[in-house]
């Protein structure tokens, strides 16, 4: 490589973490924890470093056995440096790093077997595009094992684009596919299979794979994640994998889990959504694909994309972010098909990519008004700055569409300023001031004043959603029902969902209340803080 091109590869891998932090520090720091998924990962990790075991994984009491122990370990990690054991951004950390890793990792790819070009474009499409942006500000697996899965692609492409691999690059996969086991079992098998199956088949034998040095490799592999592994079997007396493997991914690839169940092409029809603003591309990019099928490159990455895409619309239980380690794939095909200068932009292609880009455009502009229609009391009320950006961003959707045509690269320019603005406002502003949406966080200022007066366990019937014990701390007891309270020991507070009130708790003698709406089970709540001391003798 010459010093001309290790020079650029820098300048672009330096332009591009500066455009993923502008597009994902928004909010990063201000966003309560979200339930229940990133709550239950960060709680368990600061169980961690609060009780100092690092093997075991427990949330509150409960083991917390659905992942293996990497994220927790990343965690804790970003915990201990960080000193901010009780600030979720702490434990978004690994999640960010991760995201990051994944942008630069594609856009490489993209340069290194397309041109420098592509790989701006392709690093430039998965950063911006909505899913990413969810996850590199979620504390949750997900971005970090897209990074593992990322990294073991380019190791296989390598291989397969010039059929020699030197050793570094066969112990990154080894090394890749380890870290990714540790973060979220098996799922990264499943990520990097289907060229593995695919490609030996078209060639009839998987001799193209001896370069990655099997025979060490696997040990390697087993050496990254066989202690832990075997140290919880013990430690769990074998519940570990009767939680991660029976109840977690067999049951999912078999039956509906957390209601979330929906039927073939539920990730086809969610796609323009998750990959938007450049879902519409891939209209365009289906027919490029199909055309140049017997290029190698091409090749490649439809078979990364499709069998993991089938397997998982397959797969009764359907969440949205199941789709996202075939994102980088989508960009770089992409990418490829934007610098081809063998592709024409025909009318109808071109006419789709405005009216669905557009559409979006319109949607997501309209959120802060969406947002008043939340059930709660009192309704949430859009600011001015939330109208403004979401003005500016169908401004811009407006002018970009207009010039596409004469001045494409001009349009995507604003298009992605806009797509910038939108994304600061909406993270860093509009959500945050959602007071109704963080029931937890409001129960936590309103419970705080009164904690040096009643300093007994707290409780909460009615209301267990995760984040209130990342707020109120691992002591907090999460209660059914209100008959489950046990007789108090001293002074103690306690919350009450109105549902759950009886006739001694009348809603004009308590402390305060919590007015919100419940996102993870879509209904209003309200809970009442409630001071409870022993009866008198």
């Amino acid at each position: 490589m010459s010093r001309t091109a290790l020079h650029t590869g820098w300048l672009r891998s330096i332009a591009l973490a500066l455009l993923c932090l502008a597009l994902w520090l928004p909010g990063f720091f201000t966003l309560p924890p979200f339930d229940r998924d990133e709550a239950r990962f960060a709680q368990a990790s600061k169980q961690m470093v609060e009780s100092g075991d690092y093997l075991d994984i427990r949330f509150q009491d409960q083991p917390r056995y659905k992942k293996p122990i990497g994220i927790y370990w990343l965690q804790s990690a970003s915990v201990k440096l960080t000193g901010a054991v009780n600030e979720i951004w702490a434990y978004r950390i690994p999640s960010l790093l991760g995201a990051l890793a994944a942008v630069l990792l594609t856009a490489a790819m993209a340069a290194r077997f397309v041109n420098p070009l592509a790989g701006w474009l392709a690093g430039g499409l998965l950063a911006t595009c909505l899913l990413m942006g969810v996850e590199a500000r979620m504390g949750k697996t997900d971005a970090v094992l897209l990074a593992t899965v990322v990294a073991a692609q380019f190791v296989l492409l390598r291989l397969y684009h010039e059929w020699t691999l030197a050793t570094p690059f066969a112990l990154l996969f080894w090394f890749a596919l380890g870290i990714g086991i540790l973060i979220k079992g098996p799922l990264i098998i499943l990520a990097v299979a289907g060229p593995v199956v695919f490609l030996s088949l078209l060639h009839l034998s998987p001799a193209w794979l001896s370069p990655l040095r099997v025979k060490w490799g696997v040990p390697l592999l087993l050496l990254i994640v066989a202690p832990w592994l075997v140290a919880i079997s013990i430690k769990s007396h074998g519940q570990f994998w009767a939680e991660s493997v029976g109840k977690d991914l067999m049951a999912k690839a078999v039956s509906v889990q957390e209601s979330k169940g929906a039927p073939p092409g539920y990730y086809l029809g969610t796609f323009f959504l998750t990959f938007w603003p450049w879902a519409p591309l891939m209209l365009m990019g289906i027919v490029y694909a199909w055309r140049n099928r017997a290029l190698p490159l091409v090749r490649y990455l439809l078979a990364w994309i499709l069998p993991f895409w089938w397997l998982f619309e397959l797969f009764p239980t359907k969440l949205l972010h199941y789709t996202l380690p075939t994102f980088p794939a989508i960009a770089i095909l992409l990418a490829l098909m934007l610098t081809d200068a063998r592709v024409g932009w025909n009318q109808w292609l071109r006419r789709s990519v405005v009216a669905v880009g557009g559409g979006l455009a319109l949607v997501l502009a309209a959120l802060p008004f969406l947002a008043m229609s939340i059930p709660a009391d009192p309704p949430p009320s859009p600011s001015f700055l939330s109208i403004g950006g979401s003005l500016l961003l169908l401004a811009s959707a407006v002018v970009a569409i207009r010039i596409q045509t004469q001045r494409p690269w001009l349009a995507l320019g604003i298009g992605l300023a806009g797509l910038l603005n939108f994304y600061a406002v909406t993270y860093a502003h509009t959500l945050p001031r959602l007071d109704a949406l963080w029931v937890s966080r409001s129960a936590a200022e309103l419970v705080a004043p009164h904690r040096s007066a009643c300093p007994g366990p707290l409780s909460s019937v009615g209301y267990s959603e995760p984040s209130l014990v990342f707020f109120l701390g691992t002591g907090i007891r999460l209660l059914p029902a209100r008959t489950d309270l046990p007789p108090p020991l001293g002074c103690e507070l306690v919350f009450i969902e109105a549902r759950q009130l009886g006739a001694g708790q009348k809603p004009e003698q308590a402390l305060g209340v919590v007015h919100g709406f419940n996102y993870s089970k879509g209904d209003p709540v309200t809970l009442y803080l409630f001071r409870r001391e022993p009866a008198s003798p």
